[in-house]
């Protein structure tokens, strides 16, 4: 199987730890010593027995730090996007690659950027996955079991069992609160991992089928060896949207292996939280009094956050840049981090880190 690391991603949602130049995937967000990619190929170069099948596709400026965080990683087995087009291009390319490489083989897709807690559990969803992948000629899903009505992931509704898992019935964007606590009180709804497990034949047939504007142009192109030259002109589109939704081939097999895919600040009270009864997460230097609910990252130790008063809070303090945001608004950050000065901001960090990196 050959196992394909999405690490693309910007990671906007926990600025501004994370930044355009520096995103998610490159931090170490779980206490571990390793960065969340880094955790992720350690993870799939143990179930792949080796460093042989395992690849990762990122972007152009992005190449530098995966190659720096990876340095056991085969050269060849960093495969470059010259801009950002989404999961749908990304996984184009990236079968386009395997096909070229290793022949119609079984291929996996999975983010860089997830927490994954129980990996004996996982390796076995992936290999299940694979078995039904060679044996339907599906595309599969991982459906991770959910344990609270979450509103920030996508469902999926199982249909009839196939084998070691089930045909999907629908997809389900972000519910709300009603409608998620309808679907874990079901019984039929998984969170929708965003793991993909396929044989590349029929991923090429059914992006062939169902997004004819994105395969057959990278086809050519790839042929050509000129795939860097189109493949920004290709519609920008997800691959949920430009395949899954559409198919008829899409099953899914449910597991449970303590995933979280790590997608806003909140995401932090949820590792980090030790059942204690303590009234705030917090990393790094804080002193508060009557301050509960919050959780607070100080990533300077030359500082301290101090707080009175407050609660339901996310407060984040890194180098020039404060972040103060109601814990229930964490998923809009999208919309402050794209204000003029604070993408001024970025970019001027983004200018400091070149020229380090060139002196």
């Amino acid at each position: 199987m050959a196992l394909v690391i999405l690490a693309g991603g910007s990671g906007q949602r926990f600025w501004p730890l994370s930044t355009a130049h520096f995103p998610k995937q490159f931090l170490d967000l779980e206490g571990t010593g390793r960065s969340l990619l880094q955790s992720t190929h350690r993870r799939l170069v143990e179930l792949a027995g080796g460093t042989g099948n395992v690849f990762v596709l990122t972007g152009a400026r992005y190449e530098a730090l995966v190659r720096e965080q990876l340095p056991d990683l085969p050269v060849d087995h960093v495969l470059v996007e010259p801009v950002a087009r989404d999961t749908g291009p990304a996984v184009a390319m990236a079968l386009l690659e395997m096909r070229s490489r290793m022949g119609d083989v079984v291929m996996a897709v999975l983010p860089s950027d997830h927490r994954i807690v129980d990996e004996d559990a996982f390796g076995r969803a992936i290999t299940s996955a694979g078995v039904l992948a060679r044996d339907t000629g599906g595309i599969v899903t991982l459906g991770v079991t959910p344990d609270r009505p979450a509103t920030g992931f996508g469902y999926i509704e199982r249909g009839d069992p196939v084998g070691q898992g089930f045909r999907v019935s629908r997809f389900v964007e972000k519910p709300d609160l009603a409608r998620a606590t309808e679907y874990v009180a079901s019984g039929r709804f998984s969170w929708n991992a965003g793991i993909f497990v396929f044989g590349t034949l029929t991923m090429y047939r059914e992006l062939a089928r169902h997004a004819p504007d994105i395969m057959r142009p990278m086809e050519a192109a790839f042929s050509l060896g000129a795939l860097r030259h189109t493949f920004g002109r290709v519609p920008r589109r997800s691959l949920d949207y430009a395949v899954l939704e559409k198919t008829d081939r899409a099953f899914v097999v449910p597991a449970s292996f303590g995933w979280d895919d790590l997608g806003d600040w909140s995401a932090l009270e949820r590792i980090w939280a030790d059942g204690s009864g303590v009234p705030n997460t917090v990393i790094g230097r804080h002193v508060g009094i009557e301050t509960e609910g919050n959780i607070i990252y100080n990533h300077d130790d030359d500082g301290i956050i101090a707080t009175l008063g407050v609660r339901d809070l996310v407060i984040v303090r890194r180098g020039g840049a404060v972040l103060l945001v109601a814990k229930d608004r964490v998923q809009d950050l999208k919309r402050l981090i794209e204000h003029p000065e604070l993408l001024a901001l970025d970019l001027a960090a983004a200018s400091r880190a070149r020229g380090t990196a060139e002196a």
